[in-house]
C-alpha cells in the first residue's frame, strides 16, 4: 500500500511539473513580438521561438527580416548568418516563425562619436537611399522615417540623456534575433 501511494504521489508531482513546464514557461512555447518587446531582458541570451508578420526582408543583403507585432511600432529584426543564408522574399506579408537567440545591442556615447566621425569622413555604411536608413529599420529603432544618419545620432543622443535621467542607464538597448531557422506559417484556411 505504501509503495502504491508513493508511486501515485510521484506520478502526480511529475505530471504537475510537466504540465507547468509546458504551459507556465513561455520560453518553451512560441512567443509573439509583443511578448519579447514587453520584457526583453528576460530573454536576452536565451533560445527563443518568435512568430510575427514579416514586413520586410533587407533588399541589400537579404540577411535581415523584420517581424511585426500587434502594431507597426512593435517590430523586431531577425538576422541570418552564413549557414542559414538569405531570408526568402516570400516571407513578406506572411506570418513567419523564427528560432534563434535574442541579442541586446547597446548604443553608448562612444558609439555615437564613432558614428559621427564615420559620417563626417564618409566611411559610414548606410542602407536605403541618399544616406537615409531603411524605413523598416528606422521604425524598429523608434526613429522618424527618412531620418538622416546624423539625425539618427542626434536622436540617439537625446534618448540616452533621457534614459540616464529616468533610470540611470547611459545607453540605449536595441534587440534582435540571431536566427538559427525560420519558416513561413502555412494558412490552412486557404
Amino acid at each position: 500500500m505504501k509503495q502504491k501511494t508513493l508511486f501515485t504521489t510521484i506520478a502526480v508531482i511529475f505530471s504537475f511539473l510537466a504540465f507547468s513546464g509546458c504551459t507556465g514557461n513561455s520560453q518553451k512555447g512560441t512567443l509573439t513580438v509583443d511578448n519579447i518587446l514587453s520584457n526583453p531582458g528576460e530573454y536576452v541570451g536565451k533560445p527563443i521561438t518568435v512568430e510575427g508578420l514579416a514586413t520586410h526582408v533587407c533588399a541589400k543583403s537579404g540577411m535581415k527580416l523584420f517581424l511585426q507585432g500587434s502594431t507597426d511600432a512593435q517590430s523586431i529584426r531577425a538576422e541570418s548568418n552564413s549557414t542559414l543564408g538569405k531570408f526568402n522574399e516570400e516571407c513578406v506579408n506572411n506570418k513567419v516563425v523564427v528560432k534563434g537567440t535574442l541579442v541586446e545591442e547597446r548604443i553608448t556615447e562612444a558609439d555615437l562619436q564613432k558614428m559621427e566621425k564615420e559620417i563626417t569622413e564618409g566611411t559610414n555604411v548606410t542602407h536605403g537611399e541618399g544616406g537615409e536608413g531603411c524605413e523598416t529599420e528606422q521604425k524598429a529603432e523608434g526613429l522618424a522615417v527618412g531620418s538622416s544618419e546624423m539625425g539618427r545620432v542626434n536622436d540617439f543622443r537625446t534618448r540616452i540623456a533621457e534614459r540616464k535621467a529616468s533610470d540611470g542607464k547611459n545607453y540605449l538597448s536595441f534587440y534582435h534575433i540571431a536566427a538559427d531557422s525560420y519558416h513561413i506559417v502555412k494558412d490552412n484556411a486557404k
